[in-house]
């Protein structure tokens, strides 16, 4: 595990960011390097105002720390927001990021730790502010197609990031059909389909020191007898401790949204036994998600297995009150971003079924 400290080196990679801003100037429209510090607990104003149309880079680097003592933080990848004008807040793929502006607006930027949003239009409790680190972020509006301009600004960028920016576009794949970012984690790579090989249709998942949630909105009555009903095959876990704590909360997991805002989300541990249920460690999913561990171990990693859960009975057994009265969702989870591992799973043939229930969500 790469220790964080050493991208916190600001002072050179904006000196960098700024050298090759000024030898790459014909290919950019508007540019800004700004620090956010974990502290700076609002939106900042880059003083950019984007054109519906326009095309925009985010390169950053540095570590809101959640324990520096712990070596525990998150980079850019899922700390960087970003919003135009009155538009949705919108978090980067990474710690460089693209995007078309889909609206006139200011542009503005924050960093703030993913999932801790009270509401889509970017408000947030204090509470949930990091109090260390900082992001180091060079806004770049291009005069035409990002790609040229990122190839131009990588032969000048000692920093590594325009080069960095270049090779994720290039290996960028579209997200599975039918599924969509969860707002409140934010836009995610993680995920793609694939097919063929003489394996089944599956969405693909792969996670290193990063997070990310898929959702497929389901619009079913929830009644006994109804369950959840998938295949997978995780190849790697990207925790080999316990998960049911901040520092080692890393997993991989499909989870089932109920209409009273709650979850419970199925996963493979590495070590907690089968059936253990547990409240979400971190802030804000405390009050709405609990776990259960459905595989333990390492011995069945590479195998294709299938699952099949009674949804109401577990929500029941493992969050208890009155029962929701429908699904609104299933989630496909992975997050790596403590320890800072690698993840690996394929989904497939996901469905609810039994109790008069048969949607296929697929692949």
């Amino acid at each position: 595990m790469n220790t964080l400290i050493e991208l916190e080196d600001h002072d050179r990679v904006e000196a960098a960011l700024a050298h090759a801003l000024e030898r790459a100037r014909d290919g950019v429209r508007a540019s800004v390097i700004t620090r956010l510090p974990a502290k700076d607990a609002d939106w900042r104003e880059t003083g950019i105002y984007l054109l519906k149309g326009q095309s925009v880079s985010l390169l950053s680097c540095g570590v809101l720390w959640i324990s520096r003592d712990l070596d525990v933080g998150v980079q850019g990848n899922l700390a960087l927001w970003y919003r135009v004008g009155d538009g949705p807040i919108a978090k980067a793929l990474g710690a460089t990021t693209s995007f078309t502006a889909d609206r006139d607006g200011p542009l503005r930027l924050i960093n703030h730790l993913a999932g801790q949003w009270e509401d889509d239009s970017g408000r947030f409790d204090p509470a949930s502010v990091l109090d260390d680190g900082a992001l180091s972020v060079a806004v770049v509006v291009w005069v035409g197609d990002p790609v040229v301009g990122l190839s131009a600004l990588a032969r000048q960028d000692a920093s590594g990031l325009a080069a960095a920016e270049a090779a994720r576009l290039a290996q960028a794949r579209p997200v599975p059909k039918g599924w969509s970012a969860l707002w409140r984690v934010g836009q995610t790579g993680i995920f793609s389909e694939a097919a063929g090989n003489g394996e089944p249709a599956r969405i693909v998942c792969r996670c290193r020191a990063d997070a990310g949630i898929l959702k497929h909105p389901v619009d079913l009555a929830l009644g006994d007898g109804v369950d959840l009903a998938w295949a997978w095959r995780v190849q790697e876990l990207p925790s080999g401790v316990a998960e049911d704590q901040v520092p080692t909360h890393d997993y991989l997991s499909i989870a089932v949204e109920f209409d009273n805002g709650q979850d419970l989300t199925y996963f493979w541990s590495s070590s907690l036994p089968v059936e253990t249920a547990f409240r979400c460690p971190l802030p804000w999913w405390d009050r709405h998600e609990t776990h259960v561990v459905v595989r333990s171990g390492t011995g069945e990693l590479g195998r294709w297995l299938e699952e099949r859960r009674p949804i109401l009975q577990d929500y029941r057994r493992t969050v208890g009150g009155d029962d929701p009265r429908r699904i609104v969702g299933v989630w496909l989870i992975a997050l790596s971003p403590f320890q800072r591992g690698n993840g690996a799973c394929d989904f497939a043939r996901i469905r609810f079924t039994g109790g008069g229930a048969d949607v296929v969500i697929g692949p």
